[in-house]
């Protein structure tokens, strides 16, 4: 059975939850991986188009979360920020889809917030035992 959240410490815990988040934050760490190798590479090898297209993806998976947490979009901003430490060493179309990415991720996060505050998004909380048995 599950309900709306009543107090103050529910509602936040429940528009946080940090599962949706997992898929967007492995791919954000392997584009972190590349990012060494992208750098040494130059803009036009085959890394640094990986690692762009990693960060929209990504990013894009992050979004798709933000629809019922917080917490993926300001995970994938956080995280991008310190992986990538602002895109500096990225090539331009790296740079591009970095920035684009958090502006998305940014504006995602002020929907969402904007979807709980007008109540057209009312998590919920698990009172007991699943129906399932688990």
């Amino acid at each position: 059975m599950s309900r709306p959240p009543e107090t103050a410490l529910e509602t936040i815990t429940a528009n946080c939850r940090p599962q949706p988040a997992i898929p967007a934050v492995l791919v954000l760490m392997l584009c972190g991986l590349l990012a060494r190798s992208a750098a040494q590479a130059g803009g036009d090898s085959l890394v640094a188009w990986a690692l762009t297209a990693g960060l929209v993806v990504s990013c894009g998976l992050a979004i798709a979360a933000g629809f019922c947490s917080l917490f993926p979009t300001l995970a994938w901003m956080g995280l991008a920020w310190l992986l990538l430490r602002g895109g500096e060493s990225l090539a331009l179309h790296g740079q591009v889809a970095f920035w684009a990415g958090m502006v998305a991720a940014a504006g995602m996060t002020l929907l969402q917030v904007w979807r709980v505050r007008t109540r057209r998004f009312v998590p919920t909380i698990a009172d007991g035992p699943s129906p399932d048995g688990d």
